[in-house]
This record gives C-alpha cells, sequence and structure tokens, in this order.
C-alpha cells in the first residue's frame, strides 16, 4: 500500500513541479521585450564588421537583469536585413517591439583630427587627449575616440523614440573601443525598453 502511495506522491510531485514550471516560463515570457538589432553601419573609414558589433550588442542587451518593479526582461536578437525595409520586416516576424540600429560615424586615434558633434554624450573621463609623457603615455593600445549614434523605433513605427551619440576615448584595440561603447548603448537602451509604455510588452 505504501508503494502505491509513493508513487502517487512522486507523481503529484512531478506534475506539481511541471506546471509550477510552466506558470513561471509563461509570465516571464509576458514580460519579455524583444529588441531586434541591425547590423552596425560603419561610416569611420576603419575595418570594424558590423555584424561582429551587432552580436556584442546583442549579448549585452541579454545580460541585462529584469527591472526590479515591473520584472521587464529584454532580449536582443540579432536581425541579418541590410536595408532598412527588410531589418524592419524581420523585426515583426520575430514579434520584436523595438528595433535598433547603430552607425560608427568616429574612430580616430590621437594624432587624427577631431571636430565634436553637437549633442553627443561623452561618457570617456575626459574630453582631452593624453599628453605626450603623461601617465597613459606608456600604454600599450593607442589611445581611439569612437563615436556611435543609435536609433530605437518602434516596431511599425517611423519615428525614433530614443537615441543619441555615444562618444568615449579610451586607450585599447580598436574593435574593444568600439565594442565599449555597444555596452554603454545597450545599457541605455535596456533603460529605456524596461520603462517603456505596458502595451509595448506585450
Amino acid at each position: 500500500m505504501s508503494s502505491v502511495a509513493e508513487r502517487v506522491s512522486w507523481k503529484f510531485a512531478v506534475l506539481l513541479t511541471f506546471v509550477l514550471g510552466t506558470v513561471v516560463l509563461v509570465a516571464a515570457q509576458e514580460n519579455m521585450v524583444r529588441v531586434g538589432v541591425a547590423a552596425m553601419q560603419n561610416q569611420a573609414g576603419r575595418a570594424i564588421q558590423g555584424t561582429v558589433e551587432r552580436d556584442r550588442l546583442v549579448q549585452s542587451l541579454n545580460r541585462m537583469k529584469p527591472d526590479r518593479k515591473t520584472h521587464v526582461q529584454v532580449q536582443g536578437v540579432a536581425l541579418q536585413g541590410t536595408t532598412g525595409n527588410e531589418v524592419s520586416d524581420e523585426a515583426a516576424s520575430q514579434k520584436c517591439a523595438y528595433v535598433l540600429f547603430t552607425t560608427l560615424t568616429e574612430l580616430r586615434s590621437a594624432d587624427e583630427p577631431y571636430q565634436r558633434v553637437p549633442g553627443t554624450a561623452q561618457t570617456g573621463p575626459t574630453g582631452q587627449w593624453s599628453t605626450p609623457g603623461g601617465p597613459r603615455a606608456q600604454q600599450p593600445d593607442p589611445e581611439y575616440r569612437v563615436t556611435v549614434e543609435y536609433r530605437l523605433y518602434r516596431v511599425g513605427d517611423s519615428s525614433a523614440v530614443a537615441g543619441a551619440p555615444f562618444s568615449q576615448q579610451v586607450a585599447m584595440n580598436e574593435v574593444d573601443a568600439v565594442s565599449q561603447v555597444m555596452d554603454r548603448i545597450a545599457s541605455q537602451v535596456a533603460d529605456y525598453v524596461k520603462k517603456g509604455p505596458p502595451a509595448m510588452r506585450e
């Protein structure tokens, strides 16, 4: 008799675990907001691959923690489209609420001329290059200034809901310098999406 009771109890425990897991999964999906990410456009004349930076941005978005109050979780989705229409159609088919475009507009070393872009968010420690013989002079990597513009759109809407150039000045290789700015953009986008209108979270 006890054997029968144990089997029933075990089956009930398995069923309860399955049901609870399903409820948690459904709740997580309801609080998931998908952001389609297009390949980065490169206008800086440097050998930086747009698909690599797109994938970096997707990974950064997927590492973001859910919002503490709303529990909204952002999920990045890599899009393959090469034109605006292709990207928008793909984002819709992937059930994305938003689509994100980025453009590398500046990537230059300290000895190249610089003209500040109005409205650019400076995320580095200062706006000045290191001086010769200064504390950064002996670093193995040259110092680069990176500027990336981004535009975030709701799927089906042609008006950008967020976006501003991000600029940073760092001493590291070109790819890592750009990737660091992409991480900043991911953080900014995630913050916006988590606080977005409830209708866009479905």
